[in-house]
């Protein structure tokens, strides 16, 4: 199963382990009938302290992500807006959906992924993040409470730069961020290029 390697995952990864200081695994194989399905990154903080989300929100230690960035054919998240909305009637008031039940998009809502990410972890004490590109935000109002009963959150592309951002224009010593590739992309960006 190949690691994920679109910009959104790795601009994701890069805030969880720089910004955040998490240890993660990705691409970890979940089977699902006819076939494999995935959970994109697991993290965890090795201190066992939460962290806080853009939202205020607070999620951790331990944290499994999905990253959906579809902006050449859904730039508004209208789509990922109704897509949400039909996977949660099938959510009720479980922490999952049924692994009978077909047709979900976002996979990580699923009872295979849950128990995956329950054996990984050892515990039901673990939070769920989808991080996208953008999600129509009407939708998701209409859903909000009962997703962060189950622990479930959202994180949008223009949240997740605006956090970077901030966190970078106080970072003590930018010019380590230069060890990956992500990070050094985004000093070379943020720091020579807008920070003119």
């Amino acid at each position: 199963m190949p690691a994920r390697s679109n910009a959104l995952s790795e601009l994701t990864r890069f805030w969880l382990e720089i910004r955040h200081g998490c240890f993660f695994r990705e691409a970890i194989p979940v089977p699902v009938p006819y076939g494999l399905s995935d959970i994109d990154l697991a993290a965890i903080r090795p201190d066992g302290t939460a962290f806080t989300l853009p939202s205020g929100i607070q999620v951790g230690p331990r944290i499994i992500i999905e990253t959906k960035d579809e902006h050449d054919w859904d730039a508004s998240g209208k789509k990922f807006g109704n897509s949400l909305l039909s996977d949660i009637e099938n959510l009720k008031d479980g922490p999952y959906i049924p692994a009978d039940v077909k047709g979900i998009h976002f996979v990580m809502l699923r009872q295979q992924h849950y128990e995956v990410a329950h054996s990984l972890f050892r515990s039901d004490d673990f939070d769920r993040l989808f991080v996208v590109h953008a999600i129509d935000a009407e939708s998701l109002k209409k859903c909000e409470q009962h997703l962060q009963r189950h622990h479930i959150h959202w994180l949008t592309l223009t949240s997740l730069i605006d956090d970077l951002q901030k966190w970078y224009k106080q970072h003590p010593r930018r010019t380590s961020l230069r060890n990956s590739i992500t990070g050094d992309m985004f000093h070379l960006i943020f720091g020579f290029y807008l920070g003119k």
